[in-house]
């Protein structure tokens, strides 16, 4: 037998082989495509079911400044001011949150201000509604007439859709209670009535947001069956009919099925590898001459210290990407990145790891994204993407990995730093809407994202302009605050387990000239947000000091953030603070976080050192939520540990934070250390606490917050057990 029939028999046993397994691979292929479809309809379906569960409670979430305010409740129960409501409630609920249907009703819920569709509207336009509402109405006002779970909840809301006429709305339902110490006329409270029209433009946003294909609300008749078509009941009518959401199921195993050819294989590969063959013997010819104009080229547009496209190429590309729309349409995808906490691995570490972290994320990007997108490094710490014929599913999939890819460790030559990154999404179909838009939209994705959490991404969703019109003007007016110096203190007590004041808790307020009370939950986290924290934690410790000279024998605790901590010249200010007021180190427990430990670095070591000598007391704030250990209590020097508010919530009827109280209380008494519960609300968690050996507590049980005048009064009066 020659070599030639050696090679032939080889081959057909080669082929042989690989025909069958080519068709072994097809039967398989073809079950799984199958169970692929059915996995993917019941996906979109759970997909539709927490979509909506979640558009609820972003609505409830929003309302919620508006609900828990004791001005609301002065103004709408006490006595009625009609120029409030429409303000605040049909101006600020109605047109800024964006709800069609606004109404409040007194405390026999009859309705004393309506808005509909922007307009203020005659009372009794409410009768519409009014039946459809009754079941949620009745859920409310049945909590409210129970005191048990009236005092577990801050807030109290109630949603569904409803049908009014032939117009489905997602309606909520809220019971206005106050935030401090205002108090109803009655036992009833006034309610706010709030609806979205699930019009076909919210249905279309939807759809896209999830990548739903043919979305649609239907009015079904009781009884009708089914179509083939997936769909979720969202909501039903009195008379029976349901309003359904349909959409077409999106069938990838039969797209799988139709693409996986052995012929489509073959050419992609015999394509590549010619491409490939190709390009080497072209580039090879072409190099040497195009290496001068190449490298001048690219110094101008692109990045020194990454190699990335420059501001400049990637407005080229940018402009370049928007005119293919016209000739060819589809979409176009812009990604705005921006590095979680950049600013402190520079402050930490300095500036030359600062560059390693800002190359290792440019190499990392590299490998995530397609040849065919432009990667752009627009400045410092910013990123940004131009992602060419794609589809918003397409745009999602880059960015979760892109959220992947820049998340972790990272090692760099003095040490490791954390890395994560949020990112903000536009993506356009239609060539008319301009390219500096695209982009304005994906940054104001980019700070939705990051208000979210960071370490995620978000698509541009039009009331995002609203929101951040809304959240610009509270941080301009947060810095003219500041500047008239006019934030408040208020103190809540801390007490013994005998119920004896032992010390009170410095806490930040704003009241707003034309929105009145501002949660310190909505303006805190814009003050870390916009780099205001500083100068709001030495409003709020100067004024403590000053007030801490009324109370000789009163520890006066106040918060520290790990932005101010990692400030080099944080301790010179308190130094420099304590010398103007004349308040004394040894009346304060200055509160910090978790997040400031884990830093670990001699920047924050040194600084609670120095604290400490001053005669400064520490403890660790929300002890329990993050990830401190042991080592971290031992290398710094802390006082206290405070029981976060999370598990003393859930006491004493839950066997896990029960355990989780217990181990804390018995690891700071084994350091030495004094626990305090936060968030004590009823004598149940009271009386548990002080079994387990806790030694102080805070909470509404034992007093609310209050100005710096009325905590003689309280030490005199206030007593829990």
């Amino acid at each position: 037998m020659d070599r030639r029939n050696i090679e032939l028999k080889i081959f057909g046993l080669i082929a042989g082989m690989a025909a069958g397994m080519i068709l072994l691979a097809g039967f398989a292929l073809t079950v799984a495509t199958r169970q692929a479809d059915v996995r993917e309809r019941q996906y979109e379906q759970k997909l539709v079911e927490n979509g909506l569960r979640q558009r609820g409670q972003e609505i409830q979430t929003a309302i919620n400044p508006y609900v828990i305010w004791d001005e609301a409740v002065i103004k709408l129960d006490n006595a009625f001011d009609r120029a409030w409501a429409v303000q605040n409630v049909g101006v600020s609920v109605g047109d800024v949150l964006g709800n069609d249907v606004v109404f409040v009703l007194d405390a026999g819920d009859q309705p004393i201000y309506g808005r509909i569709a922007g307009k203020d509207v005659p009372l009794k336009q409410y009768a519409a509604y009014q039946a459809q509402l009754e079941d949620l109405v009745g859920r409310v006002r049945a909590i409210e007439a129970d005191p048990k779970k009236l005092a577990k909840l801050r807030t109290v809301h109630k949603s569904r859709v409803i049908l009014v006429g032939e117009t489905p709305i997602l309606a909520t339902v809220s019971l206005v209670r106050p935030d401090l110490k205002a108090k109803t006329r009655g036992p009833r409270a006034p309610l706010l009535v709030s609806g979205i029209s699930v019009a076909d433009s919210v249905v279309q946003a939807f759809s896209d947001r999830f990548l739903l294909h043919d979305a649609h609300i239907q009015i079904i008749a009781a009884g009708r069956p089914d179509t083939g078509q997936a769909q979720r009941v969202i909501g039903k009518a009195r008379d029976g009919r349901r309003i359904v959401m349909r959409w077409t199921p999106r069938r990838p195993g039969q797209d799988l099925l139709k693409s996986a050819t052995p012929i489509l294989g073959g050419a992609v590969l015999a394509a590549a590898f010619g491409s490939f063959l190709l390009f080497r013997v072209t580039r090879r010819a072409a190099k040497k001459l195009l290496l001068s104009e190449a490298e001048a080229k690219h110094l101008a547009l692109h990045d020194p210290l990454t190699g990335l496209a420059n501001r400049t190429l990637f407005t080229d590309r940018l402009i370049h990407a928007h005119s293919l729309l016209r000739r060819k349409p589809g979409h176009l995808g812009v990604l705005c990145i921006d590095l979680d906490r950049f600013k402190e691995v520079n402050d930490s570490y300095g500036h030359d790891a600062g560059d390693q972290l800002i190359r290792e994320v440019a190499r990392r990007l590299k490998t995530i994204c397609r040849e065919t997108d432009t990667i752009c490094r627009l400045g410092g710490d910013e990123f940004a993407i131009i992602q060419p014929d794609t589809d918003p599913a397409g745009a999602a999939a880059l960015a979760q990995r892109v959220v992947e890819g820049l998340s972790g460790e990272v090692d760099l030559s003095i040490g490791r730093a954390e890395l994560s990154c949020s990112v903000g999404v536009a993506v356009v179909s239609d060539a008319e809407q301009g390219q500096a838009e695209l982009l304005r939209q994906a940054d104001v994705a980019l700070y939705r994202a990051k208000e979210a959490g960071r370490g995620r991404f978000a698509f541009f969703e039009p009331e995002m302009d609203a929101a951040l019109r809304l959240r610009k003007g509270l941080e301009r007016d947060l810095r003219a605050a500041l500047e008239r110096e006019a934030l408040t203190v208020a103190y809540q007590p801390l007490t013994d387990a005998k119920g004896v004041v032992v010390g009170v808790e410095a806490l930040a307020r704003w009241r707003h000239a034309d929105r009145g009370e501002i949660s310190p939950a909505i303006f805190i986290p814009l003050a870390e947000s916009c780099g205001l924290i500083c100068q709001v934690g030495a409003a709020v410790f100067r004024r403590a000091c000053y007030d801490s000279l009324r109370w000789s024998d009163l520890e006066v605790s106040v918060n520290v953030s790990a932005i101010q901590l990692s400030n080099p010249g944080f301790v010179d200010e308190i130094e420099a603070t304590l010398a103007e007021t004349g308040a004394r180190a040894d009346s304060f427990m200055l509160e910090i976080t978790e997040t400031a430990l884990l830093k670990d670095s001699d920047g924050v070591h040194g600084a609670l050192r120095r604290l400490k000598r001053m005669g400064f007391r520490l403890a660790l704030d929300d002890f329990g939520t993050g990830y401190a250990s042991l080592a971290y209590l031992r290398r710094h020097p802390i006082d206290k540990l405070k029981i976060d508010r999370s598990f003393v919530s859930s006491l004493p009827n839950n066997e896990e934070s029960m355990a989780v109280a217990s181990a804390i209380v018995s690891l700071a008494r084994s350091l030495g250390l004094k626990t305090t519960a936060e968030g004590v609300e009823t004598k149940g968690q009271l009386d548990a606490l002080v079994k387990l050996g806790c030694s102080e507590f805070q909470g509404y049980l034992l007093g609310r917050p209050m100005p710096a005048e009325a905590i003689s009064e309280a030490r005199a009066s206030f007593k829990v057990r």
